[in-house]
């Protein structure tokens, strides 16, 4: 039995140059939430929790964390990581419905769920994806994203360098300028080389078609959310049947879904974020219930919850492509050691127990926030 003893919870904060542009706002700085867990015997756990918008996100969630959810975690003890979030959901349901904040808490959810994972698969003495499946391997490919349409040729050039050759790139601001820089990005791609497209949930049922349409001669891997995720799964179905290449799943908050997309659908990208919604133990049991080809996580955020992803990925879908944001993020690169790399357009784990990674001392000058309590 793990009995948790001591848990820790980091704000950090990261100035980036230039604010990170979506059809939904800007992102002036980059943020992550990281709850650590100890065991009795000084065993630890990290998860990080999604806090990327709106900009003040992270400190709303982490005072819920640090007022409501301490208490019920100090002393809690569990076999197996699957219980910690059965347990959160259940002691939380009412506070959830009577706030009516489904994310926040959802989101705090699925970040001490993979705190939990990490600690139980260093206990059992294992990286966390060998763990869930011994034929992992220690990397996977990945794509660039957060590719702002306007600077997308200096952005790709950046990636390339790293080795990578999947690029998404935002769009959904405005149909003609749209279509001016998915010109310039056909004219530059190399032979080897995909580009996606996020349309960040801006367009209509009213002009979703049109929109599409319009982009019907040009050769996208995908086009990710070109409508709300709120829209139900029988109009996404018949988007899906007019339309090629569509992609969904960043914004789905019922594992339901997935399964009516994966039964209902020829979708073949859906992109659950496990700091978002369901963690890890969500995610494993959407593995066992859809074609694990077609999971291709969705992750933007810091260095801990990418790391998690990772081993996700490459334990459930080796072949598929794992996000990997582009921009400039001091969160993302120097705040675990050891520091991981991109090679050859891989993002590269270890054979370190649990996630493979600590928190680093580097960690110290972007706290916003912290807080830890002891039994």
């Amino acid at each position: 039995m793990i009995k948790i003893t001591n848990i820790k919870i980091y704000l950090l904060k990261y100035k980036n140059k230039n604010p990170v542009l979506s059809s939904f706002g800007n992102i002036k700085f980059r943020s992550s939430l990281v709850i650590e867990i100890h065991d009795e015997n000084n065993n630890n756990g990290i998860g990080e929790i999604w806090c990327n918008f709106p900009n003040h996100g992270g400190r709303y969630r982490f005072e819920i964390l640090k007022d409501y959810f301490i208490d019920f975690l100090i002393n809690f003890q569990f076999e197996d990581p699957t219980s910690v979030k059965k347990f959160l959901t259940e002691k939380f349901n009412s506070i959830k419905n009577q706030t009516g904040d489904f994310g926040a808490f959802e989101n705090i959810f699925s970040g001490i769920d993979c705190a939990a994972w990490d600690l139980f698969s260093k206990i059992k003495k294992k990286p966390l994806n060998k763990l869930i499946n011994d034929q992992s391997k220690n990397k996977i490919k990945v794509y660039a994203s957060g590719i702002n349409r306007d600077e997308h040729l200096e952005r790709i050039q950046e990636a390339r360098l790293l080795g990578i050759d999947r690029f998404k790139v935002k769009i959904g601001f405005n149909i003609l300028e749209d279509i001016k820089a998915i010109t310039s990005i056909e004219e530059t791609i190399e032979s080897n080389e995909k580009y996606m497209l996020d349309v960040n949930q801006a367009w209509s049922l009213d002009n979703v078609h049109e929109n599409i349409s319009k982009l019907k001669n040009f050769n996208y891997l995908w086009l990710e959310e070109p409508i709300s995720a709120n829209h139900s799964i029988s109009e996404i179905v018949q988007l899906n049947k007019l339309h090629k290449n569509l992609a969904f799943g960043e914004n789905l908050i019922y594992l339901k879904k997935f399964y009516d997309l994966d039964n209902d659908t020829q979708i073949q990208f859906l992109q659950p974020d496990l700091a978002r919604y369901g963690g890890i133990t969500d995610i494993l049991d959407l593995g066992k219930n859809i074609k694990k080809n077609k999971i291709w996580l969705h992750y933007l955020g810091g260095a801990i919850g990418l790391i998690s992803s990772a081993h996700i990925m490459s334990a459930l879908n080796p072949d598929g492509y794992l996000e990997y944001d582009i921009n400039e993020n001091e969160l993302r690169t120097k705040i675990v050691n050891p520091s991981f790399q991109i090679i050859n357009g891989y993002l590269e784990l270890n054979e370190n127990y649990g996630i493979g990674f600590q928190i680093s001392d580097n960690l110290n000058q972007f706290i916003d926030q912290f807080y830890e309590y002891r039994n």
